[in-house]
This record gives structure tokens, sequence and C-alpha cells, in this order.
């Protein structure tokens, strides 16, 4: 992991070396991963490499090279083979747009994740989660320290440097029977590293999945738990990306400003909260913006690089991942919660089903934000106010914009949920008409 010295020092040289503008950004998600199946670890692996995109850019032209070699003569030849590419470059949409100088704050690491989830560390916590179990019982899954190196600098005089820990950890408790129970946390602090609680979760879960059932297909009212709502929630955030808009790829398109969804659907994209992504700063080196995107059901903002954000003819919301023109992902994702608990929920329902999470997810159709997927790990009948039985794994396929329009309740708690982007804050929720559409009757 480069220091911010040594990581100004090469991105100065590269700039210095090419006769086009240049933009810099350099890259490095340390990874230190122990592995277990059959309650056993059977795999360490310790990943190191740090990548430096040099993208040169002339009036309409743009070229871009990338190398994990960081010697003058690789730096060199790394600019001359970007310059070389620059002249032969078909001009693009757009003309050259310089990053501003902005001042952006370090990320505020905890160092004592890193202190704690050493290969020591990791395995003390995974021998604990595995002296839990019942004969019955075995575990796998993942437990990594990542530490995340971001950097970015331009000819105009722009420098950001981040670097970050987080661990994550995953888990699948399966009863001779097959039966299987599902925890996970991602955490960049200490103190939000619940890792025995999240196996517990999983643990407790696939005690009550024992002798699962089959039930009749259709509409129901389900309760979904924090990590199945970020199941759904990210193929929908995925569609607020400022290229897709644009292109209109996305369900999104031509409606800013439009009530698509309930009342009680607020969604955020929140860098100021610390137990989200601490990644200040966007792939073109702008600062990365609080930014609401669903409003009380309205879509309020989509999220947009310099070249989308130009097309649209607003400011770069600090959310672009370093391809040019590709609008924006969101890392912080904060969805507002309501004023209920998952036992008031369940009690609630005269008959229902609790999902714990969904997986094999895809669209059906994104234009229309139609999703398709299985429940896994713990799929429960309500009835008459209670859990009353486990049931066997479904298929659902549904219409996101009628998922998130027909929240009946959400809780007041929120969960911290690994999800593709990063962790987010969810809440657990009650939606009612969801689809199931096959089964495992066997």
């Amino acid at each position: 992991m480069l220091n911010k010295e040594k990581a100004r020092e090469i991105t100065q040289k590269l700039i210095s070396y090419t006769k086009n503008h240049a933009d810099v950004a350099m890259y490095n998600a340390g990874q230190k991963l122990t592995r277990f199946a059959n309650s056993e670890i059977h795999q360490n692996v310790e990943i190191e490499n740090t990548i430096v995109s040099l993208t040169v850019s002339a009036g309409k032209k743009q070229a871009s090279c990338q190398s994990n070699v960081f010697d003058d003569e690789s730096l060199k030849k790394l600019a001359s083979d970007a310059d070389t590419m620059l002249a032969f470059a078909q001009d693009g949409e757009f003309d050259l747009i310089p990053t501003e100088v902005q001042d952006i704050p370090e990320t505020k690491n905890d160092s004592r994740l890193a202190e704690t989830y050493d290969i020591k560390g990791r395995t003390a916590a995974l021998k604990r989660c595995v002296a839990s179990l019942d004969k019955d019982y075995t575990t796998a899954g993942a437990i990594s320290l990542d530490s995340q190196m971001n950097v970015f600098a331009s000819s105009s005089g722009a420098f950001c440097y981040g670097m970050f820990d987080s661990v994550r950890f995953s888990a699948v408790v399966t009863h001779k029977d097959e039966a299987t129970g599902y925890g996970a946390v991602q955490a960049n602090s200490l103190e939000n590293c619940t890792i025995d609680k999240a196996f517990g979760i999983a643990y407790d879960k696939a005690k009550a999945a024992i002798n699962p059932e089959f039930t009749d297909l259709g509409a129901y009212t389900v309760i979904l738990e924090p990590a199945a709502v970020g199941n759904l929630l990210m193929f929908l955030l995925m569609s607020l990306n400022g290229a897709r808009y644009q292109k209109g790829l996305s369900f999104a398109s031509g409606k800013l400003g439009e009530k698509l969804f309930g009342d009680n659907f607020t969604v955020n994209d929140d860098v100021t909260n610390p137990a989200t992504m601490q990644r200040l700063f966007d792939g073109e080196g702008n600062r990365r913006q609080a930014i609401t995107l669903i409003e009380k059901g309205v879509l309020k903002n989509v999220l947009h690089c310099a070249r989308t954000a130009q097309k649209a003819g607003v400011k770069p919301t600090g959310h672009a991942t370093g391809v040019s023109g590709d609008g924006g992902m969101p890392l912080n994702v904060i969805m507002s919660g309501g004023d209920s608990s998952m036992p008031e929920m369940i009690s609630s329902l005269k008959k229902g089903i609790l999902v714990t999470h969904f997986h094999y997810c895809n669209f059906v159709n994104p234009k229309t934000a139609q999703l398709t997927g299985l429940t896994r790990d713990g799929t429960f009948l309500i009835e008459d106010g209670k859990i009353s039985k486990p049931l066997r794994n479904m298929r659902f396929t549904e219409g996101l914009l009628n998922a998130f329009s027909n929240i009946k309740a959400l809780s007041k708690d929120l969960t911290i949920v690994p999800m593709f982007t990063g962790p987010a804050l969810l809440p657990s929720v009650i939606i009612e008409d969801f689809h199931f559409t096959s089964g495992q009757k066997t």
C-alpha cells in the first residue's frame, strides 16, 4: 500500500512524462481473505495490487492506459503509449473537462480493524463461531480484511488521496438435513464489526428452517429483512446512473421529478455517514456529494460523472467510477426507516412470507425494472401473526416500481448490509402484492 507521499511522487512523474492534459487515478484493493467450509478453514489468500490509470486528453480526443509497474522507465512508456493512442483516437462527444482543485479531507481510518483481524484474529473469530455449533451443523463462508487506497491527480493541479480498512464477513450455517441460515456484516469500524452476532443470526435461521414445506404460489404480503431489501435496492439504484438515464436504458429515463414510488420510500446516498464506505472523492477527483435519490417516492436525482453532468447541464455529483462518461454508482446508500419493529411486523400479518435474502437476481426487463430471483437461507410462512413453518425456496418475479410503491411498514432500526457497492443502512419492510412464480416442491 502506497503512502500519500509516494503516491504523489508517482502521479506527478507520470503527469510530467506526457505532453497532453493528464488525469491519473491509482487504486489498490488489498485483501487478506480467509475462506472456510465444512467448519474448517480451507484457504488463506493475501492480494496486493496497485493499478495506475493514465488518461490523456486533447480537444475531444481521449486515450487511456494502465499499469502496475512504477519504475521511471515503465512510467515513461505508459505515458508514451497513451500519447500515441491519443494521436490516432477519433473525436468523442465531449471537450476536455478539467477537474477543479478541491479541498477534500483524508478518510479517517480505524486502524484497530487491521490489528484485530490479522490472520490470527480472523482465525480466532472463526474458531468462536464453529465452537458455538451443535454436532448436526456445519458452516461455510469467508472473512476478509480489506484495505482500499484511492488516488487522483491531474494536470490541473488536483491531488486527492484516501485509504481505509474494512472487514467483510458472511456465513451460511447448514443442518445435516440441508436447512440453511445466513448472516453477514461489513464494517469500517471495530464497533460495527459484529461478526459473532451475524453468525448467531445464521445459526438461528438454520435451526428454524429444518423440514421446509411447499406453499401455494401467487401474490403474498412479504416481510423482507434488510439483506433482502438490499438485493432489490441494488438493482433499482443501478438504474439511477446518469449514462443509462440519458441513453433511455433506465426505468427512470425522462421521469426526473416524477412520483414513481410510495410516500414512505426515501433513499439517500450520504458519504457523511461513517457506517458507509468512506471514499470521499470519485474516480474523476470530484468531491463525493451527499445526495437524495428518491424522496417520499419522488425521483429527485440521478448520479453524474463530469460528462453526463455536462450533458444534463448540472454539476457532477461525485459518483464517477473512473470510466469516462459512465455516469456514476452509489457507494453510501441509506434507506429511511419507519416506526415499526420485526416482532410488530410479524404480529400484524394474518398471512405472509418472511424472506431472509435473495440470490441469482437479475433483470427481466431493465427498462421497466422487472426483476426475478430466488429466496435463500431462511424463508418462513407467517400465519395469524406468528411464524408457523419454514418454506422451500421460491422464485419471485416482480416489478421494483410496484414493490417499492406497496411498502406498508418499515422498521425503525437500520441494519448495516453488505452490498455490491459497499455497506448500506437499510430497514426491514412489509411489501404487499409480491409475486412468487415458481417453487421447489421436493
